[in-house]
């Protein structure tokens, strides 16, 4: 019978070293496997994926603010206005900028249009506003879908006493 040596040192060294890695490996491979469904599934926010579709946001308002405006009503009230514009863009904007003087005489006819009472009403400054707004988009004709002026904000409104 043929006797058997032991295996040298070095040889059950190395053989060790290798199970190591290759149990680092299946556990790594096995955390991965698990890990990334339960990040995906509970929601891995902090996470930016470039595919992913950023939260629909409205734009935000381009407003021009004017001059204070200054105008008699059609019954002899003096009223006076801070008016913004809220605009679709610059071309809009640098249209209404150009024209400052006319734009401000469009709002005087839209105040001078109404009445104390009107102005007074509960229905009173949004009216003057969509009024405003649709002298101004008859003035600024653009031929594109969306009008020259969204919305009218008017800020201050100080109608003198009689």
């Amino acid at each position: 019978m043929a006797k058997l040596s032991p295996a040298p040192a070095h040889a059950a060294a190395a053989a060790s070293g290798a199970d190591t890695r290759r149990t680092l490996l299946v556990v790594a491979v096995v955390t991965a496997l698990i890990s990334v469904p339960v990040g995906v599934s509970v929601g891995m926010s902090w996470i930016d994926m470039p595919w992913s579709d950023p939260s629909p946001s409205r734009a935000a308002p381009d407003w021009v603010t004017l001059p204070t405006v200054r105008a008699s009503t059609s019954d002899g009230t003096v009223v006076k206005a801070r008016v913004a514009l809220d605009v679709p863009d610059s071309g809009a904007k640098s249209t209404i900028q150009r024209n400052v003087q006319q734009v401000g005489l469009l709002l005087e006819v839209s105040i001078a249009q109404q009445t104390r009472a009107q102005i007074g009403s509960a229905q009173g400054i949004p009216r003057l506003a969509e009024d405003m707004r649709d002298r101004l988009n008859a003035y600024l004709y653009s031929d594109g879908d969306e009008p020259a002026v969204k919305s009218v904000a008017i800020q201050d409104l100080l109608v003198k006493p009689q």
